[in-house]
């Protein structure tokens, strides 16, 4: 973002990687709603929220669009040949969530999070 901001051009270095990028406000909820549960006794639960699970490349193509809607600016683009995988190609969570239920606005979240960046 402040790169874009500064109307230079945003580089991602490992945009073969596939992780699982999620919006903190959801996080949040999810995390919330986790530990207010009621677990029935002697349980192991676990939560392993999923948001974007998809490549560095198409999360920052995704994260492009919502900021150059956002700010009217280019918010330019480039991808380096992911040559090094020093870290395992996928990395994601298991756990799908239903935003609606925890009243969370996808929409919202991508407002706040540009205008954060553009104070």
């Amino acid at each position: 973002m402040r790169t874009w901001l500064a109307g230079e051009t945003a580089r991602v270095q490992t945009p073969r990687y596939v992780r699982d990028n999620i919006h903190v406000s959801l996080l949040a909820k999810a995390y919330a709603a986790f530990v207010g549960a009621d677990p029935a006794p002697r349980t192991v639960r676990r939560l392993n929220p999923s948001g974007y699970p998809e490549s560095q490349g198409a999360f920052t193509r995704r994260l492009q669009n919502e900021a150059a809607a956002r700010l009217g600016l280019p918010c330019r683009l480039e991808f380096g040949t992911q040559i090094d995988f020093a870290e395992p190609p996928v990395r994601i969570n298991t756990d799908l969530l239903d935003a609606g239920a925890f009243g969370w606005d996808e929409a919202q979240a991508w407002d706040e999070f540009v205008a954060f960046y553009a104070r």
